[in-house]
């Protein structure tokens, strides 16, 4: 009876705090998404609606799958949006997205950062004069207020020509260094930089825009920039279906449990939080209360670690550096292939930027620790400032201060 009491207690403690933060006034969540079901600026159920309007489909869809599962696999027949914030796409989904474009469809991808698999293929560079941070809401929200402006001029294919009115924010990145007769630019910044290419290859035409935001429902509903969303949708033939694919920003599988929909909700997701933290508590303190007092046992002594601290220790002390890496590196490949699913025989760009992504460790840091690591393992001998360096690096890897 005396728990019943402690559980309405604490029923009431969280209904009055989901209560009170869902009457809270929420804050702008400037979280770059571009998903079709985001009504946040920076989603795209906005676009999704305009395409509706533009194309002869009741629905465009959407897609998780990679470029080379839809168009090698599910063998799909569709023309293709795609837009990320960096769009990795790996040799064999270009291939495929190539040979798709060929045989006579439109695609085309939107991103602020072109991986090197695409710019070597066709030739081209971009740049980004300042990263969109995701995580710094503030900092968006501070520059999308900015007086800074930049002109977008279009040449449309009917020959017309149009100009619209962007933050910087959403022109920060642009082509440059074209070096390919099949590519013709189609929209330039007010310096004359371009952000939207056309490469026409076979019977179809691949469009490349470093303005992703442009689809966004923040820039599709303002006054300035809304028609140049429909601009780019326009080059897409409206007879022919359109498929979206998200996967390269959104993820794999998009999930829709019962569980997710309630996490949505902040209010509601604090609520199970403090739930859960409640419930643990009263449980550990009710199995302090009864149970029985339990000898205190020492732990079994880490023979493994003492061999593994003594054998670096002889190593360093014979100045036998090289070996020593050797076996550092071996265990950090190891872990790079087991807790994140990555090959370590071919450490290349691709291979940085994957591991950058997927462990959340500065891209900065995992360029500099994987380029040591090719140096140590390429050379007989290594000075200690080398190995120190190494030791430096992994541990800002592993999150060790």
């Amino acid at each position: 009876m005396k728990d019943k009491k402690y559980l309405l207690f604490f029923i009431a403690i969280l209904t009055i705090y989901v209560v009170y933060e869902m009457q809270k006034p929420k804050p702008e969540d400037w979280s770059v998404t571009f998903h079709y079901r985001d009504r946040i600026p920076f989603g795209s159920l906005v676009t999704h609606d305009l395409m509706k309007d533009i194309f002869d489909q009741e629905v465009v869809p959407s897609s998780f799958k990679t470029m080379y599962e839809l168009l090698e696999e599910d063998e799909i027949d569709d023309n293709i949006l795609a837009i990320a914030s960096d769009l990795m796409l790996n040799e064999n989904d270009f291939a495929s997205l190539l040979a798709h474009v060929e045989k006579g469809h439109t695609v085309l991808l939107a991103t602020q950062d072109f991986i090197s698999a695409i710019e070597d293929s066709l030739n081209f560079k971009t740049e980004l004069e300042k990263r969109l941070n995701r995580f710094d809401l503030s900092e968006v929200e501070n520059q999308l207020a900015e007086e800074a402006k930049n002109q977008v001029r279009f040449a449309l294919p009917n020959g017309e020509e149009r100009t619209f009115i962007f933050p910087t924010l959403a022109t920060a990145g642009f082509f440059h260094s074209i070096e390919n007769d099949s590519i013709t630019e189609m929209a330039w910044r007010e310096d004359g930089k371009p952000v939207l290419i056309k490469y026409h290859n076979g019977l179809g035409d691949l469009y490349l825009s470093t303005m992703p935001l442009a689809f966004t429902n923040y820039f599709v509903l303002h006054e300035e920039t809304s028609a140049f969303a429909s601009a780019l949708l326009s080059l897409f033939p409206k007879e022919e279906h359109l498929l979206h694919v998200e996967y390269y920003q959104v993820g794999k599988i998009e999930s829709t449990s019962e569980i997710r929909a309630l996490l949505s909700y902040p209010a509601l997701r604090w609520a199970i939080f403090i739930l859960l933290g409640t419930l643990l508590i009263f449980l550990l303190f009710e199995s302090k209360r009864k149970q029985r007092i339990i000898a205190v046992i020492p732990p079994v002594k880490n023979a493994t670690l003492d061999f593994v601290q003594t054998l670096g220790q002889l190593y360093h002390q014979q100045k036998n550096h090289k070996n020593l890496a050797q076996k550092r590196i071996l265990f950090w490949k190891d872990l790079v292939r087991s807790r994140y699913m990555l090959r370590t025989d071919k450490l290349d760009e691709l291979f940085k930027l994957e591991l950058a992504r997927k462990s959340g460790v500065e891209k900065m840091t995992v360029f500099a620790l994987v380029e040591l690591i090719e140096r140590i393992e390429k050379n007989d001998i290594i000075e200690e400032g080398e190995l120190l360096m190494m030791e430096k690096l992994m541990n800002e890897f592993y999150g060790i201060a």
